[in-house]
């Protein structure tokens, strides 16, 4: 059904100019109002007065904004900062705990125990071993005749557990209450995992030496149902060797506690150390990372974004081209 307007009947177009004479009315009696309560018209001012005082207005407006914002960002930056901060320093362990004047001080040597410690990757020197031992154990099942392919493999496992006895003999020493037991720590701390894997590693070279190389030694005279002996000690030694890896992990924590309290001195007051003759290459620190009179200077030009988070330096070991802002 098609609708026809009256042609006397007001359309769209008039019914707003109606609503906009409407509103210019009743503003201008808003305005005449307003001067009438202010005392008369207002006094007239040059444009370019006008103009002025306007901009002048707005350069304050602005700059209150913008300084407003730049305070909330600030704010969440160290915001930010403190919480990488605090996450960081959660995650450090009874070491770093120490002070941090001691452990600069004596950071060359805590990590040659360290690194004595772990000369190698010993975590993947275990899971190595334990592949080979599978590799045994799949070996005597495939092959008719394995002897000459199993003293290969056990002599491979054999050097592996070599390499890995090589550690140095792991000391307790008593832990005494001065300042000089950071050393101490040190090593207590390094020689309790360190023991815990020689013991399973000295474990799985007699089951070695006394077992599984005799039983091979005799695979060639012996008959198919011997073999099942031989899977047995294969079994036997993979299970030593797994939980050697657990031992192995173990160390390579407590050496990575070693090198994080050697290493990381964000945020560490270091006012009071002597650091001639100390070695501060592979050293992170911050803003917030206290130095020792002119040593700030000479530290921050050789020092580089460690990458790790943002503000955090590490001490190269040659002076950088340009100095490095900590807040960078």
């Amino acid at each position: 059904m098609t609708h026809h307007r009256d042609p006397g009947a007001p359309g769209h177009a008039d019914t707003l100019d109606a609503l906009l004479a409407k509103a210019h009315e009743h503003l201008g009696t808003a305005v005449t109002d307003r001067i009438a309560a202010q005392g008369g018209i207002p006094e007239l001012r040059p444009p370019d007065l006008a103009l002025d005082r306007l901009l002048a207005a707005t350069h304050r407006s602005l700059g209150t904004a913008v300084t407003r914002r730049r305070s909330r960002e600030a704010r969440a930056a160290l915001s930010r900062r403190n919480a990488a901060l605090e996450a960081r320093l959660a995650e450090r362990g009874p070491l770093s705990n120490r002070p941090s004047q001691v452990r600069v001080k004596y950071r060359q040597e805590a990590l040659r125990l360290a690194h004595s410690y772990w000369p190698a990757d010993l975590a993947e020197g275990m899971r190595a071993a334990v592949r080979l031992v599978q590799n045994l154990n799949d070996l005597l099942e495939e092959t008719t005749r394995p002897a000459g392919h199993a003293g290969l493999v056990v002599g491979q496992l054999r050097e592996r557990l070599r390499e890995m006895t090589a550690l140095p003999k792991p000391r307790r020493p008593p832990v005494t209450l001065t300042g000089l037991d950071y050393l101490t720590a040190v090593e207590a701390a390094l020689a309790e995992p360190a023991e815990r894997l020689l013991h399973d590693l000295y474990r799985v070279r007699q089951l070695l030496d006394e077992e599984l190389e005799p039983a091979i030694a005799t695979l060639e005279s012996s008959s198919p149902a011997y073999l099942f002996g031989v899977d047995t000690v294969t079994q036997d030694l993979i299970d030593d060797l797994t939980q050697g890896c657990d031992q192995a992990d173990a160390l390579a924590r407590a050496v990575a506690e070693v090198e994080r309290a050697s290493s990381d001195f964000v945020g560490a007051d270091l006012s009071g150390a002597k650091l001639d003759g100390v070695l501060l290459e592979g050293i992170l620190w911050d803003a917030a990372t206290v130095w020792p009179g002119n040593w700030e200077s000479l530290v921050r030009r050789a020092s580089l974004p460690s990458g790790e988070e943002q503000g955090v330096l590490i001490v190269a070991a040659e002076p950088s081209d340009s100095a490095v802002h900590a807040e960078a």
